[in-house]
């Protein structure tokens, strides 16, 4: 009996011991995780989000995987905000009121792989943005004010998979894109970009997503889409297209590749029809909206569905041109006949029979 009381009375220790040092585990994560956020499994994930914060919690456990931020009121990021957070792959910080990110303000994120900052008021992001996100896989910047892009603020980018730039106010490219090489899906949907230039997406030989929508793009530079060797979906709805520039198009050399055009104020005419017979021949690029095609010109064709007025548009320039040519030979036959009667009147009977 002694026996049996003295294994039981071991393991009853033995229980009270591995309580008391759970207890004592949890009291240091509550006591690591400040009110009002919320740790969860262990500490790994933290809920600060909707809690109408204007600073960042003095201290959070340094074992925290997901930082979660948003729906809060912060409007800037000192330098070394997350400092010491070595295993932090999440940071949620969407919905805020950010109009700066100070220089260094993300450092020390080494092994970071998701960051959203959309929905904020970035006007800019400063050039060491990305100078210890080497780990990255995506991020949100959409729903801001960013205007440009400094050309070294993504340079740091380089596992970079995903990136939403989309509804901000970016007019151009330039370089600011360089250095993306892995990148795979790009948004820049809802900007004021005019034209997309040559180099800009020159990098990114992997894309397979790009969103050009909503822009005010007039025009393709033959050379735009032409490095892109995987691209699968191009979106162009909703810009300021009269005509299509083939050769922009043509260069996309990805099988099965999917283009979307509607929304553009398309001038219906003989070369928008040829470009579109070329673009149908090209088994390896379709246009996918194409009976959601309009017409916004010229006038008695506006609002008219091009699909349906498209086999008609080289004949009307044709008859045009008979027309033109016809007149034009009526005018030379007229022409060359008064000429002989003006010959043979002066000539006189005499001329006339010889």
């Amino acid at each position: 009996m002694r026996q049996g009381w003295g294994r039981c009375g071991h393991f009853s220790l033995t229980l009270a011991i591995a309580t008391v040092v759970a207890l004592t585990f949890l009291g240091n994560l509550a006591a690591a995780c400040l009110a009002p956020c919320t740790c969860l499994t262990l500490g790994s994930v933290v809920d600060c989000g909707g809690l109408h914060l204007l600073s960042l919690p003095p201290r959070l456990p340094d074992g925290v995987w997901l930082l979660e931020l948003s729906h809060n009121n912060l409007s800037h990021l000192p330098v070394g905000s997350f400092q010491g957070l070595w295993g932090l792959r999440v940071l949620l910080l969407s919905h805020n009121i950010l109009q700066n990110l100070a220089s260094g303000a993300l450092g020390g994120l080494s092994f970071l792989e998701r960051l959203d900052l959309s929905h904020n008021q970035l006007a800019r992001l400063p050039p060491d943005f990305s100078a210890t996100l080497g780990s990255l896989l995506r991020l949100d910047l959409s729903h801001n004010l960013l205007a440009t892009l400094d050309p070294c603020s993504l340079w740091g980018l380089g596992s970079l998979e995903q990136l939403d730039l989309s509804h901000n106010k970016l007019a151009e490219l330039a370089a600011g894109l360089g250095g993306l090489y892995r990148l795979r899906w790009l948004s820049l949907a809802g900007n004021q970009l005019h034209r997309v230039e040559g180099t800009a997406l020159a990098t990114m030989t992997g894309l397979e997503v790009l969103s050009l929508a909503e822009n005010n793009i007039s025009e393709l530079e033959a050379e735009a889409f032409a490095s892109l060797r995987a691209l699968g979906f191009l979106s162009l709805v909703g810009n300021q297209l009269q005509h299509l520039e083939f050769n922009a198009v043509a260069r996309i050399q990805t099988a099965g590749t999917q283009l979307l055009l509607a929304i553009n104020p398309w001038t219906c005419d003989c070369d928008l029809q040829r470009a579109f017979r070329k673009l149908s021949h090209l088994r390896h690029l379709r246009v996918a909206d194409l009976g959601n095609l309009t017409c916004a010109g010229p006038g008695q064709l506006s609002g008219a569905v091009l699909s349906s007025v498209e086999a008609r548009l080289c004949l009307a320039e044709t008859a045009t041109v008979l027309g033109i040519t016809g007149t034009m030979l009526i005018t030379v036959a007229v022409a060359v006949a008064v000429a002989v009667a003006e010959r043979k009147r002066r000539q006189g009977p005499g001329g006339a029979g010889e």
